[in-house]
């Protein structure tokens, strides 16, 4: 029995119904000059903004930007009939494939924003803006309604992701992709603990909130390949319902944390004592020296902690003299390149402070932790930015 042979005209038929779909799915991909050129100033945005240690602040304008831009692009592109539906009926059609990858690639990003934003890497973005460019801006720390327009914000993308654009540019999902790279890499570093953590104690009294820390430049501005010398350092800020200071936020006597004590975190040798330089006006940077006062004890096994921007003229000790855990050795201050009066804390691996020293990992004992409205008392707590400690007294 002879086999039977399709028509050619059959076969010329299915072929050209082939090359018409694998021709569609091109057209729908593309690289457009346009998306390529945003593209490019997003991420030169974004690099300049990593450089220099302005990365939560940065990521937080353009993606309110983003989707303030993508929520209008979309309605006026849904009255020009330019938007796919079919996703949302059949995304499991072969030739919706790219629109199904692109949807994934979107999701996976904003999931990960989300997940960074419960991390306490946007607490301060308002405050920070408004202390640095004399902005009137919110300066509650954390500020809720920029928390809440973030997670509303990546919500939105995640469902305007389901209707998307005729054409899956290459470009913008380029960035999405390294986007995601890059967040997923941050929020590994900051959920593993440190190896090998200096224990300590509080170096205040009271409930203070971290302002930079953290193992991520998500976190902290001291978290950077250019600043290696303060790596691992904590800023403290005295912070009551919210705000850190009272009245005319100008006056370093208005800050809740001004000229509160400063306290020895463990027995030890006092190395160095610095007391002369004054209080800056909020807002100064570029002060040199840029710890401003300071004092650094020597805490045993090699190991020295550094307090900074301490009050001037507030020092209790000198050099040589042994201290004991819990003595008041100064108080807070707004010396050096401080934006505000806070207590910059570090336990580094040599007695000077210069770019040679290495910071190290800290934990703190007998603190009570309060972290995304739960509070704990671990044995170890490892502090970032967000968090707030209040010192157990014995």
């Amino acid at each position: 029995m002879k086999p039977t042979r399709q028509p050619m005209n059959k076969v010329l038929t299915a072929n050209e119904e082939i090359a018409r779909t694998e021709g569609r799915q091109r057209r729908r991909i593309a690289l457009g000059k346009v998306d390529l050129l945003l593209t490019v100033l997003g991420l030169l945005f974004l690099a300049g903004a990593y450089w220099i240690n302005f990365l939560p602040e940065a990521v937080a304008v353009l993606v309110l930007t983003v989707v303030l831009l993508t929520v209008t692009s979309r309605a006026w592109r849904a009255r020009r009939g330019d938007l796919e539906y079919r996703l949302l009926r059949h995304p499991f059609r072969r030739d919706l494939r790219p629109y199904v990858l692109q949807c994934l690639n979107h999701w996976l990003f904003w999931a990960l924003l989300g997940a960074t934003i419960l991390t306490g890497a946007f607490a301060l973005v308002p405050a920070q803006i408004a202390s640095l460019f004399s902005l009137p801006l919110p300066n509650r720390i954390p500020y809720q309604p920029l928390l809440i327009a973030l997670g509303v914000g990546a919500s939105m993308m995640a469902v305007l992701a389901l209707v998307p654009r005729r054409r899956v540019q290459i470009a913008t999902n380029v960035l999405v992709a390294i986007g995601t790279v890059f967040i997923a890499a941050q929020l590994v570093r900051i959920s593993v603990p440190s190896a090998d953590p200096v224990a300590i104690n509080s170096p205040l009294a009271g409930e203070w909130q971290i302002v930079a820390g953290g193992r991520s430049v998500l976190l902290s501005h001291h978290f950077s390949p250019q600043t290696p010398f303060v790596r691992n350092a904590l800023d403290f800020v005295r912070v009551v319902d919210g705000r850190g200071y009272v009245g005319d936020p100008k006056q370093l006597e208005s800050w809740y944390g001004y000229d509160q004590p400063v306290l020895a975190p463990a027995d030890g040798t006092v190395i160095s004592v610095s007391d002369i330089h004054p209080d800056e006006p909020l807002g100064k940077t570029g002060v040199t020296p840029p710890h401003g006062n300071h004092i650094v004890l020597e805490i045993g096994d090699r190991r020295y902690a550094v307090l900074a921007h301490l009050k001037q003229g507030s020092a209790q000790v000198s050099k040589g003299e042994r201290v004991q855990l819990g003595r008041q050795i100064a108080t807070v201050g707004g010396s050096g390149n401080s934006l505000w009066p806070h207590l910059h804390f570090h336990v580094q691996d040599g007695p000077d402070l210069d770019t040679q020293a290495r910071t190290l990992p800290i934990v703190f004992r007998e603190v009570v932790l309060a972290r995304n409205g739960r509070t704990s008392t671990p044995a170890a707590a490892e502090l970032r930015r967000g968090d707030s400690i209040h010192r157990i007294e014995r």
